[in-house]
Order: structure tokens, then C-alpha cells, then sequence
């Protein structure tokens, strides 16, 4: 397994067999949904374009739930 596994890969791997098997309330399916499809595209993108030599950089939008441990990183 990869030295760089986030909580992403886990829910990712772990939640659809989770939710099958277990009651979830809807603020915690929405919750799940941000935690996977957080800076992924999901939320949109925005691309930065440097004005000197044109190079294009694209930032995937983050979902800003305060259950996300990505959003709450930074």
C-alpha cells in the first residue's frame, strides 16, 4: 500500500460497502459525498494562466465541509 493514503482513498475504498450495510442519516451521506469528491474537479476548477511565460496551473475547488480533514488542513 502507498506511503501517501489520505481519507479519501479510504472512504473511497471502505464507504459504498459501509452505506449497504449500515443506517446513515442524510447529513452524513452528504458529509461522505464531500469527503470523496473533494479536490477532485466535483467541486469545480479554477486555472491560473502566468502572465510572463503563459504557463497554465489548475486548482481543483475544495468541498469547505468542517468534516473534511482536507478542508481543515489548510
Amino acid at each position: 500500500m502507498s506511503k501517501d493514503c489520505t481519507i479519501q482513498d479510504v472512504f473511497h475504498r471502505f464507504y459504498p460497502s459501509f452505506e449497504s450495510t449500515h443506517s446513515i442519516s442524510p447529513a452524513q451521506r452528504k458529509s461522505a459525498y464531500h469527503i470523496m469528491n473533494c479536490k477532485t474537479g466535483a467541486f469545480g476548477v479554477n486555472v491560473s494562466v502566468c502572465e510572463d511565460c503563459g504557463c497554465m496551473s489548475v486548482h481543483y475547488n475544495s468541498c469547505r465541509d468542517r468534516c473534511c480533514p482536507m478542508c481543515q488542513e489548510f
